[in-house]
C-alpha cells in the first residue's frame, strides 16, 4: 500500500479522534522515578508477571481483525496494508467502536470517514477506499465491538 494511503488512514483516524475531542476526560499522569539499592550479588529468585482478566471481560481478537481485513482486501490497492501496519487498522477499528458507543450510526460513521478521507470532497475517493471503509467497519463490529454487529441487533 502506498505511503499516501497509509498517511490518509492515519489522518482520517486523527481527524475522527479530533471530532470526538473533549468527549473523554484525560487524566493527568506523573511519572516518578525512585532510586533503589541493587544487591551486591545476583538474586536466584525468578519473578513472573501474570495478567488476569475477569471471566466476563471481553478481549478483542486483533489477529482475527487483521486477518479478516487482509483477506477481504486481496486484489485491491489495500492488499497487504493490514499486515504492514496492523496498529493503524486496530486503532481505527477501536475508534469506530468508540464512535458507535457515542451514538453514531454505521451510516453516519462511514459517511464521515469517507468525507474526511476525501478532505471534504477535494481528493477523489475510489472504489477501493469505499470498500476498505466498509470492510474495516464490518470487521470491527464483528470482532472488536460485537454489540454493534448486525447479528446481535
Amino acid at each position: 500500500m502506498s505511503r499516501v494511503r497509509v498517511f490518509s488512514l492515519l489522518l482520517v483516524g486523527a481527524l475522527l479522534v479530533g471530532a470526538c475531542g473533549g468527549q473523554a476526560d484525560v487524566a493527568d499522569t506523573t511519572i516518578a522515578s525512585t532510586a533503589t539499592e541493587v544487591p551486591a550479588k545476583p538474586s536466584t529468585t525468578t519473578s513472573t508477571t501474570v495478567t488476569t482478566v475477569a471471566a466476563d471481560e471481553f478481549v478483542p481478537d486483533y489477529a482475527a481483525l487483521i486477518a479478516a481485513v487482509e483477506s477481504a482486501m486481496q486484489g485491491t490497492a489495500y492488499e497487504g496494508a493490514a499486515l504492514e501496519d496492523p496498529e493503524v487498522f486496530i486503532a481505527t477499528s477501536e475508534l469506530f467502536c468508540d464512535l458507535l458507543d457515542e451514538g453514531m450510526t454505521t451510516d453516519e460513521l462511514l459517511a464521515e470517514y469517507l468525507d474526511r478521507l476525501s478532505d471534504g470532497g477535494v481528493v477523489e475517493v475510489d472504489e477501493d477506499d469505499g470498500l476498505m471503509a466498509g470492510v474495516l467497519l464490518g470487521a470491527s463490529t464483528e470482532i472488536v465491538c460485537p454489540e454493534y454487529s448486525e447479528a446481535s441487533a
